[in-house]
């Protein structure tokens, strides 16, 4: 029976770690996803089997139709009860087709990369950069969220304690994020492997991002938001005497 890994955590405490994050100014990912080759191959070919298997009825369903309503008597072919039972399981055949669109979307909605931005002036609130890539064409899709619009369930655990990066669960491997800000249902939903890469392998600073206070006392965005703030602060401030002293430096005498 092979061991399991067991988390061994960062070197770096926690509020160290997100000091970093902080720091980094968003050039560093938090969490990197390469989708497999084997993903995407796999659901492109279940929507081409959907598509078919949906093309393949509804021609089935069309032509047997047409055969029921031509032997029908006058009296049947004028019934609108007799055209609905003859003509409606036609309709069925876009299910497939919608299982198709499905299958891309999901595997679409996987996040490939995050980032931890700094707050927009006059905020404290850190935000967070989520890229993922389109269904078909397999485009990157960034968009940029403040850190209280987006939330984990109740129920989801990000941080398990278990494997080399302590986001390891018997149960899933994959947990869903919300996003409250988006204006279609489909693009609500955001989707991190478990397989993923975390700054340090340590699955704690992604429970900080999306966890409530409520939730957890230690690993929460309150917490997240005032260590970030603070960091970005002292990060703008070096910038900008950076600048200036450049400036300075630079500037021709008169």
């Amino acid at each position: 029976m092979v061991a399991k890994s067991q988390f061994k955590g960062s070197s770096a405490t926690l509020a160290q770690l997100i000091e970093e994050v902080g720091r980094s100014g968003g050039r560093r990912p938090v969490f990197q996803y390469k989708v497999p080759r084997s993903i995407r191959w796999a659901s492109t070919a279940l929507a081409v089997v959907f598509v078919t298997y949906g093309a393949a009825y509804t021609d089935m369903s069309w032509r047997t139709a047409r055969e029921v309503y031509g032997n029908a008597t006058e009296d049947d072919q004028r019934s609108v009860w007799f055209k609905l039972k003859t003509f409606g399981p036609v309709a069925l055949g876009v299910l497939p087709i919608i299982l198709a669109g499905g299958t891309k979307h999901i595997t679409s909605r996987l996040v490939t990369e995050m980032k931890c931005l700094p707050p927009v002036k006059n905020s404290t609130v850190p935000r967070c950069q989520l890229t993922r890539h389109t269904p078909f064409r397999g485009r990157p899709v960034t968009i940029i969220r403040d850190i209280n619009e987006l939330s984990k369930n109740k129920t989801t655990k990000i941080f398990t304690g278990v494997g080399p990066q302590g986001m390891e669960d018997k149960a899933t491997f994959v947990f869903f994020i919300e996003d409250r800000k988006a204006t279609s249902f489909f693009d609500k939903i955001y989707i991190f492997s478990r397989s993923g890469s975390v700054i340090r392998n340590d699955a704690r600073i992604l429970d900080c991002f999306f966890n409530d206070v409520a939730n957890n006392k230690l690993l929460n965005k309150s917490i997240l938001t005032q260590i970030l703030s603070r960091t970005s602060a002292k990060t703008q401030f070096h910038s900008n005497n950076s600048k200036s002293s450049i400036k300075n430096i630079v500037r021709p005498k008169h």
